[in-house]
């Protein structure tokens, strides 16, 4: 574990130097812009505290409930010579009436940032950190997350972090290289019983491009250390010290103006450490991806090996996920935000064999209205789902959860006049790429920007 926390901290450094070296560089061209957030929704859900089923003896039971959600927050944007920057935070209260025993809170606050450093090259950088009493704050995200994992049975406080960093090179006309390195922390708070994680990944790639057509190679890696988890039977494991490598090559089409594909395929290599076991599991994703300047959808299926750092486990999944932003009227006045994904799990043992199997289903869907600029209604809909044969907490249970809500969002000023926030490009010719950046530099081949 301290080698651990040793290159944990060692990556958040790098990530933190590279940020305040850019953040402090001269020539910042605009006053950065504050915008307050004022979220509240009224909801009813038939399982307030995901009770299992079928329920087990001394747990929670099901019972349907009505509850509130308030949600301010506070957003600063700067939008500059060089940079992007969005600093955000939001607290979120959870209350069921007549049943102040489920009601929760959360602690969120966040940091996405795009430097232009130079004609040639581009820095993505992003931060995020989540106090919850309850793991509902992972149950209740927004319509359109389009992430779907296995959630622990029973309730519990936490606190998650995460850091990334990706950096983009032009090394000659139509070619480009990228390095990428992330970090995830996950530990439980107070009382609760949980695993903790640590996992830092680290990728680098090359990629050539074309006129509609992009290829390249990316090479991927992992190391999760993982202290305080169960095995399938509830017994305590030792701490697992674990290494996914993985090697893709990739293809990538514009097929149209707004329509898009990418496939990945490879292989991959889970070694766990401690134990000594191991075994090499083909690789493969495909995404078609549909992108407009304010909105678009996309369906994305994998096959891969994933560590869930709020279980403290190791799946083998197969994870469908469809989701989207889509204006339903020529203004964009009302709107459709969605997602549904299904997630197909089998966790691994410390000998690296399959010890249970947990499915996972996400519907989510949101019918908008954008009454003023600032304030904007909307009504939602959630069904998820859990299929588990583990029965032991904090492990994985058997739920289902059905909710319905209706939201009012007020923001002022609005996001009209807010830079927006930086969306990396997912088409070949980056057409999709939305940047605010006052004045980006242009290379002479336009790849000067790093992939999602």
């Amino acid at each position: 574990m301290t080698s651990a926390l040793g290159l944990a901290r060692r990556s958040l450094f790098v990530i933190a130097f590279e940020v305040v070296a850019l953040a402090w560089a001269p020539r910042v061209d605009a006053a950065p812009k504050l915008q307050g957030i004022a979220e509240a929704s009224l909801g009813y859900t038939d399982n307030p505290q995901s009770a299992p089923e079928p329920p087990i003896p001394g747990g929670a039971t099901k019972s349907a409930g009505a509850f509130t959600l308030l949600s301010p927050g506070i957003v600063l944007a700067i939008a500059s010579h060089r940079n992007v920057q969005r600093l955000s935070y939001t607290y979120t209260h959870e209350l069921f009436f007549g049943n102040n025993q489920t009601s929760t809170t959360a602690n969120q606050l966040a940091y996405r940032a795009f430097f232009d450093v130079s004609p040639r090259v581009g820095l993505v950088v992003g931060a995020s950190a989540t106090e919850s009493n309850s793991y509902s704050s992972y149950i209740l995200r927004p319509p359109g997350a389009g992430a779907v994992n296995a959630v622990p049975a029973g309730s519990g406080a936490f606190l998650s972090t995460t850091a990334d960093e990706l950096l983009s090179l032009d090394v000659a006309v139509w070619w480009r290289t990228y390095q990428g390195i992330a970090l995830t922390l996950q530990t439980p708070l107070f009382d609760t019983v949980a695993p903790r994680s640590v996992v830092p990944e680290a990728r680098i790639g090359i990629e050539r491009s074309w006129r509609r057509d992009a290829t390249g190679l990316e090479a991927r890696a992992n190391y999760s250390v993982i202290i305080g988890s169960l095995a399938a039977d509830g017994a305590a494991q030792s701490p697992q010290h674990q290494i996914i490598g993985t090697g893709v090559g990739w293809w990538s089409h514009d097929w149209a103006r707004s329509w898009t594909t990418r496939l990945e395929v490879g292989g991959l290599r889970v070694q766990r450490i401690n134990t000594g076991y191991g075994f090499w599991e083909p690789t493969a994703t495909a995404v078609l991806a549909y992108t407009t300047e304010f909105g678009g959808a996309d369906a994305t299926y994998a096959h891969s090996v994933t560590v869930n750092a709020l279980l403290g486990q190791t799946l083998l999944i197969d994870e469908l996920r469809l989701r989207g932003l889509l204006p339903l009227t020529k203004g964009g006045e009302v709107f459709f935000l969605g997602s549904a994904g299904y997630q197909k799990g089998r966790l691994l043992g410390q000998d690296t064999r399959v010890v249970a199997h947990i499915d996972s289903l996400l519907l989510d869907a949101g019918l908008g209205w954008q009454a003023t600029k600032s304030l904007a209604v909307s009504l939602r809909y959630q069904h998820m789902r859990q299929l588990s044969d583990t029965r032991v907490p904090p492990l994985p249970f058997s739920f289902i959860r059905n909710t319905v809500m209706i939201v009012g969002t007020l923001r002022y000023p609005p996001e009209s006049e807010m830079p927006r926030a930086y969306r990396a490009p997912r088409r070949v010719d980056r057409s999709d790429e939305i940047n605010d950046v006052m004045a980006p530099s242009a290379s002479g081949n336009g790849q000067d920007r790093p992939s999602p």
